[in-house]
């Protein structure tokens, strides 16, 4: 069965995840942005949200929350504070900054990329996570060396 993709507006698509997680059911949606390449691209990878439950917030889970301004944000935890918790984007070189638990809409349980589906939650994608969260500080040049590694890598394969 194929499936047809449709675009709709952030604010019809976040109402639908929100009715969907409120009745206790999971959600997907295809992502928008690369601000989580390497580990989501746009366009391509899907995530698999289910609800977040107050209290069980992790370094490196990925969330969906809401910005104190209204905007919605697909990012990973990085760091979890008493009153509170800070995001990054995977493909970001800068913090996101600090929300309030308020903020978080909903919790990644996985992800989809070219009908596979991936476990973001076990033992080796968090192993992986944690590495990239740890390169951080040597993201930018990462970023530039692959920009320029990338033409000669399309070739040989």
């Amino acid at each position: 069965m194929q499936t047809e993709k449709r675009w709709i507006t952030a604010q019809l698509l976040f109402s639908a995840i929100s009715e969907e997680l409120a009745s206790h059911r999971r959600t997907s949606f295809t992502v928008t942005g690369m601000s989580m390449w390497p580990f989501l691209c746009h366009g391509r990878d899907q995530v698999i949200l289910e609800e977040y439950i107050p209290g069980t917030l992790r370094k490196g889970d990925v969330v969906l929350l809401q910005t104190p301004l209204g905007n919605y944000l697909l990012h990973r935890v990085t760091r979890v504070l008493p009153d509170g918790f800070e995001t990054t984007g995977d493909g970001n070189c800068f913090r996101d900054g600090r929300f309030p638990f308020c903020c978080i809409r909903a919790r990644a349980s996985a992800f989809v990329r070219k009908g596979k589906t991936i476990d973001c939650r076990s033992a080796a994608w968090r192993t992986l996570f944690a590495v990239w969260m740890a390169l951080f500080p040597v993201r930018r040049p990462l970023f530039l060396l692959w920009g320029h590694l990338r033409p000669y890598i399309r070739h040989i394969r």
